[in-house]
């Protein structure tokens, strides 16, 4: 599919690589730097050359993996990464770019988005920054994460040569906030939206439970893991459950397929190692049909869970050593 209008081509799945070098999410005790080489090696193999990572993912770490691995194969990459919106000057900015392209070992970004906005600093501002970068040809795309529409139209107000190509948002089966009003407006207008935690930081695959919940500290404080959500949400597990077994696929293909069956949506699940890629590319090459979709929205409605109980639940998992 193509990057918004950028005329990039990019695979409907990507790599996130929030997980590389992080030891909040284990890097280090539950998997190191070979897996997150095979994982690279795994991606390209299969098609899958889409790459998003950040300035701030492990400390600096994500980006430097991810220059180490793809360091004779750097035309076969589409790089994605984000500015940090702490970046108020246009000094500030440029020198986070330049540290971004020496950890990535790198000429140039294939695609620069804007981390967060900044409730104190105009989306403009950093936009033509950022035009200024893609003319001199440091990066190939201008792109933005989490921002509402409103913010997206001031972005795309601010370029005077270029447009943005893309919007990183929040966007599973779960979190569809985006699907009232940003959705069908990058669809009108050709900006690819990218969804991260496209599974639900890996709810969706089937994996946890009410007796089974994750151990690192990122998914442990998630209200989608307490008691009362996973209980909530086991019917639509159950859908998927069925409908993959009939397909020959796992959950969390099918939830993706979900996803990127959509126009103008990537979706990019964290990858570990390569079978967590494997997996995810067999989200590509098929499609949901009618009858399956219609099964998903009739469990997706009946996810109701006790909005009080979840929050008392949220509050305790916080406060628990």
């Amino acid at each position: 599919m193509e990057l918004g209008r950028s005329g990039a081509r990019v695979s409907a799945i990507g790599v996130g690589t929030w997980q590389w070098g992080s030891r909040s999410w284990g890097y280090g005790r539950e998997y190191g730097r070979e897996d997150l080489r095979e994982a690279f090696e795994k991606a390209l193999e299969l098609g899958v050359n889409f790459f998003d990572t950040a300035e701030i993912y492990g400390g600096g770490w994500s980006e430097r993996l991810l220059g180490e691995f793809m360091k004779e194969r750097r035309e076969e990459v589409v790089v994605a990464t984000k500015l940090w919106p702490s970046r108020i000057t246009r000094g500030m900015m440029w020198k986070a770019l330049n540290r971004s392209l020496e950890r990535l070992g790198t000429s140039y970004v294939d695609l620069y988005q804007l981390h967060w906005p900044n409730p104190l600093v105009p989306v403009s501002k950093y936009m033509r920054v950022m035009e200024e970068m893609w003319m001199e040809g440091k990066i190939r795309a201008i792109g933005v994460s989490n921002l509402s529409l409103r913010q997206l139209e001031e972005a795309r107000a601010a370029l005077s040569h270029t447009d943005v190509a893309s919007n990183q948002v929040k966007f599973n089966m779960l979190e569809r906030d985006v699907e009232r009003e940003l959705l069908p407006y990058c669809q009108k207008e050709k900006i690819t939206l990218i969804a991260y935690s496209p599974l639900a930081q890996g709810l969706l695959t089937g994996k946890y439970g009410p007796g089974r919940r994750p151990r690192d500290m990122v998914r442990r404080i998630n209200r989608l893991f307490t008691p009362e959500y996973l209980r909530s949400v086991k019917p639509l597990l159950m859908v998927l459950g069925e409908i993959a077994e009939r397909r020959g696929k796992t959950m969390a293909q099918v939830a993706l397929n979900w996803l990127i069956s959509k126009p103008w949506v990537a979706a990019i699940p964290g990858a570990k190692r390569g079978r967590h890629v494997e997996g995810a590319a067999g989200a590509m090459g098929w499609r949901l049909d009618g009858e399956e979709l219609g099964k998903i929205d009739e469990a997706l409605r009946l996810v109701k869970p006790n909005k009080a109980k979840v929050l008392l639940q949220s509050i305790a998992l916080l406060l628990k050593p």
